[in-house]
């Protein structure tokens, strides 16, 4: 099985990349595979309809790459710092290059930081925009806080809250849960 996490942050090295960083070990150790999609390192253009603008070759191929990553994915999880009280416009903006073929039927994790005030806000609108893409957000979610990150020698964040490491858990039993005994395969 596949996973894809999307990373919404604008900021190389976020506490959000450091979540998925610390998820994709827990999916590992269940050997399921999943490969972090980070915006802030693959940057895409804005979605375009009228077909006006021209991006550039690496914004098209780093397209191409999710929409590909996402196709063959099994589940995902949206990934999310807390901009203004909501999720990011760079994540709005790579989901409204993905599809509902894309997340029909497949679960769905959502994860978010927040330097300030902890909200789950942005996991929130979240929730709704799986919906409506057809995926199943997972009840469990994961809303941290800078606080709950210390840094290695080198600079790098990761999650040094015992709180949340046992959420982590939680989280990750509940995607690979549904996607060992999704009941709904067949609409697919």
């Amino acid at each position: 099985m596949k996973g894809l996490i999307i990373i919404g942050s604008a900021k190389m090295g976020s506490h959000t990349n450091a979540l998925a960083h610390y998820l994709k070990g827990h999916f590992e150790d269940q050997y399921f595979e999943v490969e972090i999609f980070d915006l802030a390192e693959h940057p895409i253009h804005q979605l375009d309809v009228s077909g006006v603008s021209s991006p550039s070759e690496v914004y098209k191929n780093n397209l191409t790459l999710l929409q590909t990553k996402a196709r063959n994915a099994d589940f995902f999880i949206l990934g999310t710092p807390n901009y203004h009280g909501s999720y990011s416009g760079i994540l709005k903006n790579a989901l409204d290059h993905l599809t509902m073929d894309d997340f029909k039927m497949k679960p769905v994790g959502l994860i978010g930081n927040s330097d300030g005030i902890v909200s789950s806000e942005p996991l929130s609108h979240l929730r709704l925009i799986v919906r409506s893409l057809l995926g199943i957000a997972v009840p469990t979610q994961i809303a941290t806080h800078d606080t709950d990150y210390n840094r290695l020698d080198d600079g790098t964040y990761y999650l040094d809250n015992e709180e949340f490491q046992l959420r982590s858990r939680l989280f990750v039993d509940q995607i690979i849960s549904f996607v060992k005994n999704s009941p709904y395969e067949h609409l697919k």
